[in-house]
């Protein structure tokens, strides 16, 4: 018999397990028997004897050889044992003690360190809420608000790391440096993930999460939203109603600037979830089972959740799930949908009016002052863009883990995919303000940069050339793949750090000098054939 080529490696006239690859015999006598066959193979004819004379002949069937998400995690060999911190069908299911890092298993840190991250996620969190809070009605020389200019920065930074951290977690068959695994895993902070950066597994062992736990906690997250904002409405109405010294413009002002707070806070948080929630619902979806045969003849099979392989599918639990996901496919494929509709009909209503008047502020339209977060960094002929991102992240993060992240064609299209849309950014330049072009541009080529790297980790490393230093290659690629993903990171941290020289720099007139030579004149997309 030829041997086969995925999975299993022929030697002495058997078949063992590959390192990576994961089997499920049907029996544990099956396996002992077949141990024992290629045992007696190997005897020589003058001392085979009676002790050998029943393992002459194996009739049975080999398990399916099945890749591992993650292939350090499978040992290979007859048994099929994972490697320390994984267990269960594909070692894909972290032991006690352990915790899910993206794709891989990692050991649970202490609870002052648990405890540490939180209380630093807790800050960041904060340093990024209070110039929204507070920054409105504080202009820049640019004449936008300092809420204005946050939002639509942090809407590159968390558009960004959500894809970075989708990728890696849609393509967990490419062997991503640990270093990368870690630093994209605090960018689930910015998807509301809380899970990722506090597991509660590592506080007691009597709760394990799972994505029907990450699911509904992001449900959860949304209804919040809702609630939380409908009642800050309703209770600022109540004291507004009962404030007497205010006077009618005044009140009604108070109103409409309460409700386009309500409006901007609920729609930033269903931005920030959107592409958690979208991936989520696809995960639970039947067609994301993975089927675990013990022979090629697909016999005693069993399914399992893909995104989770602690959970058995087609069960009673999962098919309750199953109904709430495709019920929120709604959510899915409508919120761009409205937000598109939304756009289109209000964004106009704090736009420029007779050419260079602005809208009077008690006119102005709440529902546009809302969402202006979604198109004010952008020009006025590219106020939808904001669209084309929202579906660009769910295509990248969650279509293609749905059509089989797994395969080497998900990722090739991945990188095609992120490729172009690169091109047409850079093309029609849709943002107006030159440092957040810049940063959007170097974001989408980063993520073209950890597709294509990602295309090369799928080389095996038995098919390099022996006169290449894989240790060495392997930290190079570690460098270049962490420098690429710190380098949105850093370009805000950079431009946050050069205000405080502002003085020195603009003495030398620094800044005008950078922008001459990288030859940018203008960002609108006036010239689109669009």
């Amino acid at each position: 018999m030829k041997c086969p080529s995925i999975g299993l490696a022929c030697q002495n006239e058997s078949v063992n397990l590959k390192p990576g690859f994961y089997w499920k015999w049907e029996s544990r006598e099956s396996r002992k028997y077949y141990e024992n066959f290629t045992a007696a193979l190997q005897v020589q004819a003058n001392m085979f004897g009676s002790s050998f004379e029943q393992f002459v002949s194996f009739n049975g069937s080999f398990p399916k050889a099945y890749a591992c998400p993650v292939k350090d995690a499978c040992l290979g060999g007859m048994e099929s044992p994972c490697s320390e911190g994984y267990e269960g069908p594909l070692c894909a299911v972290c032991s006690e003690g352990y915790y899910q890092m993206i794709s891989t298993c990692q050991k649970c840190p202490t609870l002052p360190w648990l405890i540490g991250q939180i209380l630093l996620a807790t800050l960041l969190l904060t340093i990024v809420v209070l110039p929204l809070l507070i920054g409105k009605k504080l202009k820049s020389t640019s004449g936008r608000s300092i809420t204005d200019i946050v939002l639509a920065r942090f809407k590159i930074f968390i558009g960004f790391y959500q894809v970075a951290s989708g990728t890696l977690d849609a393509f967990s068959y490419v062997q991503w440096p640990k270093l990368l695994l870690q630093l994209t895993s605090y960018a689930k902070l910015l998807q509301l993930n809380l899970l990722q950066i506090a597991p509660v597994n590592c506080f007691t062992n009597q709760v394990h999460t799972t994505i029907y736990t990450s699911f509904l906690l992001s449900v959860v997250t949304l209804v919040a939203a809702f609630i939380t904002f409908f009642a800050y409405f309703y209770i600022r109405w109540l004291y507004l109603n009962k404030a007497k010294r205010l006077s009618a413009d005044d009140l009604k002002n108070c109103f409409a600037g309460t409700k386009e707070t309500s409006y901007r806070y609920t729609f930033l948080i269903m931005f920030i979830v959107y592409p958690t929630v979208s991936s989520q619902v696809l995960q639970i979806l039947p067609p994301s089972c993975q089927t675990i045969c013990v022979d090629s003849q697909e016999n005693s099979c069993q399914s399992f959740l893909k995104s989770d392989y602690y959970l058995e599918c087609f069960t009673n639990t999962h098919h309750k799930f199953a109904n709430v996901a495709y019920a929120f496919l709604t959510f899915v494929v409508g919120f761009p949908l409205v937000t598109l509709f939304l756009l289109w009909k209000y964004h106009h209503s704090e736009g420029v009016q007779d050419g260079n008047t602005m809208i009077d502020e008690n006119k102005r339209n709440e529902i546009s002052a809302g969402l202006s977060f979604l198109y004010e960094n952008y020009s006025d002929n590219c106020w939808f863009w904001e669209v084309l991102e929202l579906v660009r992240k769910i295509i990248l993060t969650s279509v293609l883990v749905f059509l089989g992240g797994e395969s080497r064609t998900s990722l090739g299209v991945a990188a095609i995919m992120s490729g172009l849309y690169t091109i047409l950014f850079a093309s029609y330049q849709p943002i107006s303000d030159r440092f957040e072009h810049w940063l959007q541009l170097m974001s989408l080529l980063a993520t073209v940069a950890n597709m294509n790297v990602g295309m090369l980790l799928k080389i095996p490393e038995e098919n390099i050339s022996s006169g290449v230093k894989t240790e060495l290659e392997g930290t190079a690629i570690t460098v270049l793949l962490v420098s690429v993903n710190l380098l949105v990171t850093g370009m805000i941290a950079g431009e946050w750090i050069s205000l405080f020289f502002y003085p020195f720099t603009h003495s030398l007139n620094l800044p005008n000098f950078l922008w001459h030579l990288s030859g940018v004149k203008s960002f609108v997309c006036h010239h689109s054939p669009f």
